[in-house]
C-alpha cells in the first residue's frame, strides 16, 4: 500500500470517529476505544474503497448496522 493511500485510510477512520462522536455526543477517545473493541476500525479499513465514496449519513448508517451485528 502506498503511503498516500495509507494516509487517506487513516484520515477516513479519523473522519468517521469525529462524525460518530458528534452524533452520539461522546468523546473521541470513547468512540475510538469502542471502535477498536467492536472491530469497527478494521471494518472501515477493509471496506474503505466503497465507504469513502459515500456521504456522511450513509457511512454512519453502515457503522450503526455493523454495530448491531457485532
Amino acid at each position: 500500500m502506498t503511503d498516500n493511500k495509507q494516509l487517506a485510510k487513516l484520515e477516513f477512520v479519523s473522519f468517521c470517529i469525529e462524525q460518530y462522536k458528534m452524533v452520539t455526543k461522546s468523546t473521541g477517545r470513547d468512540v475510538e476505544q469502542m471502535f477498536q473493541q467492536k472491530g469497527v476500525i478494521e471494518f472501515l479499513l477493509k471496506h474503505y474503497e466503497v465507504l469513502h465514496t459515500q456521504g456522511e449519513q450513509a457511512i454512519l448508517n453502515e457503522i450503526n448496522e455493523y454495530l448491531k451485528h457485532h
